[in-house]
């Protein structure tokens, strides 16, 4: 099973990518979902159009927020906080603006890897960004793994629609 999403978003995708790519802007979605950021970088740190750039997230939120949404044999291993690490290389910025990116989501209390294709390019009338996100997850554990991936690819495409939305939001007062 994988998640496809697509959302639009009212600003062009230079300013859609430094948004995504803003530390600021990460506190304030992490914040929405009642996590934290405990690790962010981008290199390079102040990146021209013309960079491939590299981020780094590790979020971590209570195991207690996310355990009844998971199949009943695994509640029991979410204690305590829940890590969420993930990468993200995007292509330098196209001439009109695009950019491409591969990530990957690690969430290793629960054994699971991510990945997904995330795309910016401007809407057909040049006024925003159309910001599209593909890909699956897999876990590894054994028996319940593909239960686990089940319940969460269509929460994880959610998400990523979710935080685009507040990307608009935040774009409007920064």
């Amino acid at each position: 099973m994988a998640f496809s999403e697509s959302t639009t978003v009212s600003y062009p995708p230079q300013r859609v990518f430094e948004g995504l790519i803003s530390e600021n802007f990460q506190i304030y979605f992490a914040d929405s979902l009642r996590a934290r950021i405990d690790k962010f970088q981008v290199e390079p740190a102040q990146p021209a159009a013309s960079d491939t750039v590299s981020v780094t997230i590790h979020r971590s939120l209570d195991g207690e927020q996310v355990a009844d949404r998971l199949p009943s044999a695994v509640q029991r291993f979410v204690k305590g906080r829940v890590n969420i690490e993930q990468s993200e290389a995007w292509s330098a910025a196209a001439e009109d603006g695009s950019r491409d990116a591969n990530a990957t989501i690690k969430v290793p209390i629960a054994k699971a890897t991510g990945t997904a294709t995330m795309k910016l390019h401007p809407t057909a009338d040049g006024t925003g960004t159309v910001v599209e996100v593909s890909g699956s997850l897999k876990s590894s554990i054994p028996v319940m793994g593909s239960k686990i991936a089940k319940m969460a690819e269509p929460q994880v495409g959610r998400v990523l629609t979710e935080m685009t939305k507040k990307l608009e939001t935040w774009l409007q007062d920064h």
